[in-house]
């Protein structure tokens, strides 16, 4: 274990840097700059006129979407109606027909009776 330590030792131990390294280093960095200088502005900013024009358009937006919305509510709501209309006036022509049928069954029963008999007359009394 102690040779490990030893060696890492050896291995991290510090440098002395060649002759003229420093110097080296130094002339491959880029020139230096001089700071920028900021000037301010003398102009004054001032917020954008708002016209009337702007001031109602988000209103005026609102108010649109929300006609276009209550039209489309009530269209949808009428068609809706209609179809259950419709729905309710064929259930209403079925219902007519089936009662139209067995009023025509009761019909053709009461006129299609059996001619009595003597036996009938006997059993009336």
């Amino acid at each position: 274990m102690s040779d490990v330590e030893n060696e890492l030792r050896r291995a991290l131990r510090p440098v002395d840097p060649p002759a003229g390294f420093a110097e080296r280093v130094m002339r491959a960095l880029p020139p230096q700059r001089p700071p920028a200088t900021v000037t301010p502005l003398d102009i004054v900013r001032t917020a954008p006129r708002v016209t009337a024009w702007r001031r109602l358009m988000t209103p005026a937006a609102l108010a649109a979407s929300l006609v276009v919305a209550v039209m489309l509510g009530q269209q949808v709501a009428f068609e809706r109606e209609q179809r259950a209309g419709l729905a309710a006036s064929r259930e209403l022509m079925q219902a007519l027909r089936v009662t139209s049928q067995k009023l025509d069954d009761a019909y053709r029963a009461v006129q299609s009776t059996p001619p009595r008999t003597q036996e009938d007359e006997e059993n009336r009394s």
